[in-house]
């Protein structure tokens, strides 16, 4: 009786794990910062410089400035030494250039050897394509829509040198602002997206300023790659062809 209990709450365990998500925040303001973490703990995290780094920097910076003196004037010592050297060998090394150079004129190229294996076609590359797009293109998909972005936030300040430009931009970037959110609509679950767009006559360049969190759950991850494994085996199993592409991308 004890094994099971044990064993269910294993079973449970893992569940919840596989339930918690893995939790992505974007955010440009002058400056990208991304930061990737699943249970409080950083995977990622953009810009990751830390005030230890800042310190070993500036070291390694003052080391590398003592060295390059250091190397700077033993060259100045050395130079005096190397001129009337080079002044004495002149006529030998020229004469043991001419040497060398006549004996690499005289070795024989080496033939390149045959490789095993046909050259990919373009229609090899058509199958390859073909085959990573139809067994990638539905698990894409639908871990694209698994992936849940709140808090979607999105200020742009449109400027430029006279109120005409400014006037043009701010339906340009109208236009592409809206087109980009019924795109993020489309491929991802989107919750209440809240953008605003202002034209700034008084201004001449154009601030962006965006903030966003993106979730997307281990079980989706998992399904994903089990999903995608299998339609790639299927899919090389019944297509000969790529079968035959991909067997000449290996050799």
């Amino acid at each position: 009786m004890t094994g099971w209990i044990i064993a269910g709450a294993v079973i449970v365990f893992l569940l919840v794990l596989l339930m918690t998500s893995v939790k992505v925040r974007f955010e440009y303001a002058d400056e990208l910062r991304l930061k990737i973490s699943w249970l409080f703990v950083p995977l990622v995290r953009i810009p990751a410089r830390t005030k230890k780094m800042k310190r070993r920097d500036k070291k390694v910076k003052k080391d590398a400035e003592k060295a390059a003196e250091n190397t700077a004037a033993a060259e100045e010592i050395s130079t005096g030494d190397t001129s009337d050297k080079e002044s004495a060998s002149g006529k030998k090394t020229s004469g043991e250039k001419t040497g060398a150079a006549l004996a690499a004129e005289k070795k024989p190229e080496k033939k390149p050897g045959k490789k095993s294996g046909g050259k990919l076609t373009l229609m090899d590359i058509f199958e390859l394509v073909k085959l990573v797009w139809d067994s990638l293109g539905k698990p894409l998909k639908r871990l694209l829509k698994a992936t849940r972005i709140s808090g979607f936030w999105l200020r742009i300040k449109v400027g430029g040198e006279d109120a005409a430009q400014a006037a043009i931009r701010f339906g340009a970037v109208n236009m592409a602002a809206g087109n980009a959110l019924a795109f993020l609509d489309g491929c991802f679950t989107l919750k209440k997206p809240d953008f605003r767009i202002d034209c700034d006559f008084m201004s001449e360049e154009t601030t962006y300023e965006c903030d966003l969190t993106a979730r997307l759950t281990l079980i989706a991850a998992l399904a994903f790659l089990f999903w995608l494994l299998g339609r790639f085996v299927k899919n090389y199993l019944s297509r000969k062809d790529a079968a035959a592409a991909l067997n000449k991308l290996r050799k």
